[in-house]
């Protein structure tokens, strides 16, 4: 397996088509949603697509088989976003790689947290990650059973 960045065309390509398959609304290199407990009164804050993103790839020969992204949501935080790996390489390592490629870099931007908001299915691969779930399971517009979580850093 080889990991590496990738363009957000490759990961695009990989969310419409297996990720999201049913998302109605347009796909973007960022999401606008802040960390929503810690009192911040705007859920979506549009200065985080001052933030640059990050795009990561695993391959195995030449198969793209795990991607995810991610971006600072504040000075603070960074959000991981899109994670999915080729259902016939789940639990071989694949997310626990593309996890610490994204904890490399919020800790280069000096983030002391990373977060997410997975679905109940991919949790799992968070917890082993590190990450801890806060809240209850809420529905969004592709999954009825997510929930957010984090992982400190420092």
């Amino acid at each position: 397996m080889q990991a590496k960045e990738i363009s957000f065309k490759q990961i695009c390509s990989i969310w419409e088509d297996k990720l999201w398959p049913e998302r109605q609304s347009a796909i973007e290199t960022h999401s606008a949603m802040t960390w929503p407990f810690e009192g911040d009164p705007d859920s979506i804050d549009m200065n985080i697509f001052d933030y640059d993103p990050v795009f990561f790839g695993v391959y195995s020969k030449q198969s793209l088989i795990g991607v995810n992204s991610g971006h600072q949501t504040s000075d603070r935080h960074f959000r991981s976003r899109g994670i999915w790996v080729e259902p016939s390489f789940r639990k071989t390592g694949v997310a626990q790689l593309l996890f610490s490629m994204l904890e490399e870099t919020a800790i280069d931007c000096g983030c002391e947290m990373l977060w997410s908001i997975p679905r109940k299915t991919a949790l799992p691969a968070y917890t082993k990650f590190g990450f801890e779930t806060v809240g209850d399971f809420f529905s969004t517009e592709t999954s009825d059973a997510n929930i957010y979580v984090r992982k400190f850093l420092l």
